[in-house]
């Protein structure tokens, strides 16, 4: 068909792409307010409500159950033998919730009632878990809970059914007893799974046992693949049916209430690698949730910005709600963060948290004026698929003295590859090219950066995150793009970082690396043992996964040797590495 046939198609055509760029933005501008934020007099939750609506705030996410206790006076949680009300809230004999609620409606505002479910206590089990201790999340070893830096945290197990009763009922009590606009689910999740591998009751492994034939506790994600893939499918189907009947039961009874789930942005799984096992893609898909809230946490706009096209990429379809970070944060770095969001279609942004949003950000965020989305392309997950780059390794026979000069023949020879692209999309102005090379035990890497910052690093120590200084940074899956990776990053000065996908950065690999500079131009080489990625010397024409990437957070500027979507751990859409003799 002809445009030229249909002027006025064309025309009404045009005249809607227009109507909603121009769509004012945000629709939502929210704020976590927490527990210990909220005022224990009527005349304080006033003035805070009076003060967040003076900011242009008009949604409030507060903090109504956390630490398995209520802000609110719940005859549920009484009928349980469970403390009714907050100590705090009780002694005041207030309703925190029904204050808010008075007054941010009188206000135009909305009230969304934030929920802490799985995450339940730290350092002791609380009373809930002292109550009821076998809904406890359990590990391998059959203990509950698991140590995070300096605390133990306590966590109900997703997959207990009386745990699924329990929040039924006190879901179907704030829905009744409270006009509220909306509840929003948080740590409606598993622990993090380099922390902690969980839900490992007897009940549970003999479930899986009986429709797999596998104890899953024998699994080893290495060699049993498909058993891997099948337990953390397991588990995650387990927690989308329970989001699933949480919300159908509470759309049934009361579909003006907005449901939504504040989700991690790699908290889904991915072939083998089990994420926090909250398949929120799915729960896009299968629309379970009115909005989802991706914590796009970020201290750095661009990786802020990445991890909005990861969501956006993964979640295309559902309202999504940009998470921002506050916490130490300029309000110029705030500022950015919230105009780099523009270029997506949000149904808003919402603020962690209160406490941390100083007098001068609330002015800013109450001057902000977007006066339109800019709204710009996002390619489908297929795209980085098909566009993956390929990097051939080359065996050689060569001795190679890792020093970062790479004076070996061997690489005097090596075509190095260049052309990165951006975190967000788009070519990288900067030269940056990579080669690899093998030989019977190692595998040696070489990354070239040209107009590469001469700054002073801080981090010099193993395992500090120097992936926060200007840095080289190589995600390898020797396994072929399974979902299971290691992750090497190195700062101009020396300083390591490593860590495995199953383990976290409890894992030290035995590799080498040699820096050297030249003018404005870094050479990183690193050197590292088949053995110590629990691989033996590849076949040829063998494929694994592998990206490179550069580092310049100052300045905002992140890269990658092959295209990713927002983000570096895309574990199943790495670039190739090909095995050639």
């Amino acid at each position: 068909m002809s445009w030229k046939r249909f002027p006025a198609v064309f025309l009404f055509a045009v005249l809607l792409f227009l109507s909603l760029g121009n769509t004012a933005f945000p629709q939502t501008l929210g704020v976590w307010l927490d527990v210990k934020s909220i005022p224990t007099t009527r005349e304080g939750i006033t003035a805070l409500v009076a003060q967040l609506h003076e900011a242009r705030f008009n949604a409030i996410f507060l903090e109504s159950f956390y630490n398995g206790k209520s802000i609110y006076p719940s005859p549920f949680l009484a009928s349980l033998g469970l403390s009714p009300q907050m100590e705090t809230f009780a002694q005041a004999q207030i309703d925190p919730l029904q204050i808010f609620l008075t007054e941010a409606h009188r206000r135009g505002m909305k009230v969304h009632a934030w929920l802490h479910m799985f995450y339940i206590s730290r350092n002791e089990p609380g009373e809930i878990l002292t109550r009821f201790p076998h809904w406890a999340v359990l590990s391998k070893a059959g203990k509950p809970g698991y140590q995070s830096g300096t605390n133990f945290l306590f966590w109900l197990c997703p997959m207990e059914e009386e745990v699924e009763q329990f929040y039924r009922g006190l879901l179907e009590e704030l829905a009744e007893r409270y006009d509220l606009d909306g509840i929003q689910f948080d740590y409606f999740r598993f622990p993090e799974p380099t922390l902690a591998d969980t839900c490992y009751a007897e009940k549970h492994r003999r479930a899986f046992l009986e429709q797999y034939g596998a104890d899953p506790i024998t699994i080893d994600p290495l060699k049993d693949g498909e058993l891997a893939q099948a337990w953390i499918r397991f588990r995650s189907g387990i927690l989308t049916e329970l989001a699933r009947n949480l919300t159908t039961s509470l759309r049934e009874k009361h579909p003006r209430l907005q449901l939504s789930c504040a989700v991690k942005p790699l908290g889904f799984p991915l072939m083998r690698y089990p994420g926090s096992l909250q398949d929120w893609p799915r729960w896009a898909e299968e629309g379970l949730f009115d909005f989802l809230v991706p914590m796009t946490y970020s201290s750095r706009p661009a990786e802020f910005e990445g991890m909005l096209l990861w969501a956006k990429t993964f979640a295309p379809d559902i309202p999504l709600l940009a998470g921002v970070w506050t916490v130490n944060l300029s309000t110029a770095t705030i500022l950015e963060e919230m105009e780099r969001s523009r270029k997506y279609p949000l149904k808003g942004l919402v603020f962690f948290a209160y406490p941390y949003l100083t007098a001068e950000t609330l002015q800013a965020i109450a001057a902000w004026k977007p006066e339109e989305t800019l709204q710009r392309s996002i390619p489908p997950v297929s795209f980085y698929r098909e566009n993956a780059r390929t990097v051939s390794a080359r065996f050689t026979r060569e001795k190679i003295t890792v020093d970062g000069k790479l004076t070996e023949k061997t690489w005097q020879e090596a075509p190095f590859e260049g052309s990165f692209t951006l975190l967000t999309g788009g070519t990288s102005e900067k030269k940056s090219e990579v080669a690899v090379r093998y030989d019977e035990k190692n595998l040696y890497l070489a990354l070239r950066f040209e107009q590469f910052p001469h700054r002073e690093n801080r981090f010099l120590k193993r395992d500090q995150p120097v992936f926060y200084e200007d840095s080289a940074e190589v995600y390898l899956d020797p396994f072929g793009n399974q979902g299971i990776f290691y992750q090497l990053a190195v700062n101009r000065s020396g300083g390591l970082y490593d860590s495995f996908s199953l383990t976290g950065p409890s894992w030290n690999g035995n590799w080498t690396v040699g820096t050297s500079e030249d003018g404005d131009t870094l050479t990183v080489e690193i050197a590292i043992a088949f053995v110590d990625l629990q691989r033996e010397k590849p076949a040829e024409g063998e494929i694994w996964g592998i990206n490179f990437y550069r580092n310049e957070p100052q300045d905002n500027f992140f890269s990658a040797f092959s295209p990713v979507p927002g983000v570096y751990a895309a574990s199943t859409l790495l670039g190739k590495l090909r095995f050639e003799k």
